[in-house]
């Protein structure tokens, strides 16, 4: 990882700290404000936030649904415990004590980079498919939570209130809004999403999940 965007609304602490990363092998990028970076199309890459007035757990809290989500480092003078705690429960990655010197800066990326990998990962595939459902309608949303716990056309068709043949047209509707071919991949979309969780009420009436008939399928 050696590109950084610097976000800091104090000018010469923010060409301070491009310095200290720029003497190393890597690229840094200053922004003033959290609106001006997350307007920027950023590519892959490392937030470093200065925490005034909780900077950094807002950047955190605004990446959540972002499917360009980056990993968010925390830094500020003499860090208070509050602050800190708070935004490491918002999702950042770490927190530097500022001033911090290169070969600081380097050891903490070493020390949290193995983790970074497959919680970014995670984090950016929950993001995304968030941003896919939300381009459903709540009808499309309940067909797609109905498809794991009612299984058949019929079947939803009769939870809803509405027929087979309608149900068939939510289907193929939600497989072109989430840009998947078959019903399992949209499946795998809610499950990442979270929409299974949010929508629990759409289980049969005993609370059992029925299998997906091969026939009950679209694409």
């Amino acid at each position: 990882m050696n590109a950084f965007f610097v976000i800091d609304s104090q000018a010469d602490r923010r060409a301070e700290v491009c310095r200290v990363l720029l003497a190393g092998d890597g690229h840094a990028e200053p922004f003033d404000t959290i609106e001006e970076f997350l307007a920027f199309n950023r590519s892959q890459g490392l937030a470093l936030v200065h925490n005034e007035a909780g900077a950094a757990t807002r950047l955190c809290e605004m990446l959540g649904d972002d499917p360009r989500l980056v990993p968010v480092i925390g830094y500020e003078e003499a860090p208070a415990l509050g602050r800190v705690v708070a935004a490491m429960q918002a999702g950042a990655s770490s927190y530097l004590e500022w001033p911090f010197t290169l070969k600081t800066f380097v050891a903490e990326i070493e020390r949290i980079e193995p983790l970074l990998g497959q919680g970014l990962e995670r984090k950016r595939r929950t993001a995304r498919a968030r941003s896919l459902l939300a381009g459903l309608t709540a009808r499309e949303r309940e067909v797609l939570v109905s498809l794991t716990s009612l299984g058949t056309n019929k079947a939803i068709a009769k939870h809803l209130d509405i027929s087979p043949r309608t149900v068939e047209k939510y289907r193929a509707a939600i497989l072109i809004r989430l840009g998947v071919e078959n019903t399992a991949q949209a499946i795998r979309i809610a499950a990442e999403g979270g929409a299974f969780d949010d929508a629990s009420g759409a289980a049969g009436t005993d609370g059992a999940t029925y299998p997906i008939a091969d026939d009950d399928l679209i694409g």
